[in-house]
């Protein structure tokens, strides 16, 4: 039980940090970028004027963008613990 506390403790401490981390993710070959909060949030999207006419591939972009940046988010976090985390705990750091 001792353990849990110790990893809850470690969870909240790493809430905290993530406050200041973003995260970048490219899609269509870097014509999309998503930047993402160390909490998921969305805090821009940036687009290359030439893909607003093409919008099959902007979609395609806009998911490849988030998908990357969500990915290295997550990696991120594990880093920071070291992977010593329980998946359940993920959600408290707010990528669960």
């Amino acid at each position: 039980m001792w353990d849990l506390l110790k990893m809850m403790k470690r969870v909240q401490n790493l809430a905290q940090e993530l406050e200041n981390i973003t995260v970048v993710g490219e899609g269509a070959e870097g014509k999309v970028r998503i930047i993402l909060s160390g909490h998921q949030q969305m805090k821009a999207v940036e687009i290359a004027p030439e893909l607003l006419q093409e919008p099959a591939r902007l979609e395609e972009g806009i998911i490849q963008a988030f998908h990357e940046a969500r990915d290295k988010l997550q990696q991120t976090v594990l880093d920071k613990l070291g992977g010593e985390i329980p998946p359940f705990l993920l959600g408290n750091v707010g990528i669960g």
